[in-house]
């Protein structure tokens, strides 16, 4: 039985190669697609950056040839939701968890403070930045989701209209 799309839900997924090129793109169409579905460009400018990141980590600790990205806008119940979807390696997806628990931990702003004070000191010239400047930017909830070696994040928050 084929799913019927409302008028009331916009609903976009991509999936592609898991290549630097993309990202860009992928930004950028998200970001217009945002744009005209009821959001504001500041708030479609939140999730294009959020979905950049996820997708710039999706393709550095990539382990397979498919990335996947799903937008869905839900005007019935007023909310937006994004997901990053790929496969990693299991060293990968160690070192992901393991920063996730350290961007969830405390208050969005203090977290990305924190982590900003850390990143400062760091000499392996890696930030860590990404999840936490999500999680305040874009203040929604996040969920990471992970099945052996396939890893998915996904954002839910309220839609503005």
């Amino acid at each position: 039985m084929e799913e019927t799309v409302k008028d009331d839900v916009g609903y976009i997924e991509m999936k592609f190669g898991p290549r630097w090129k993309y990202i860009a793109v992928v930004r950028s169409f998200i970001q217009n697609f945002l744009a005209v579905n009821a959001s504001t460009l500041a708030r479609a400018d939140k999730i294009a950056m959020a979905v950049s990141e996820l997708l710039e980590n999706a393709v550095k600790y990539a382990s397979g040839e498919e990335t996947t990205v799903a937008v869905r806008l839900d005007r019935l119940s007023k909310s937006l939701t994004v997901s990053v979807a790929n496969e990693a390696s299991p060293e990968a997806v160690k070192g992901l968890k393991d920063n996730w628990d350290i961007a969830m931990q405390g208050e969005p702003l203090e977290a990305y403070i924190k982590r900003m004070q850390e990143a400062a000191v760091r000499t392996d010239s890696k930030s860590q930045l990404g999840l936490v400047r999500i999680r305040y930017e874009t203040g929604a909830d996040m969920k990471l989701d992970v099945q052996g070696n396939q890893v998915k994040i996904t954002l839910v928050s309220e839609l503005d209209e």
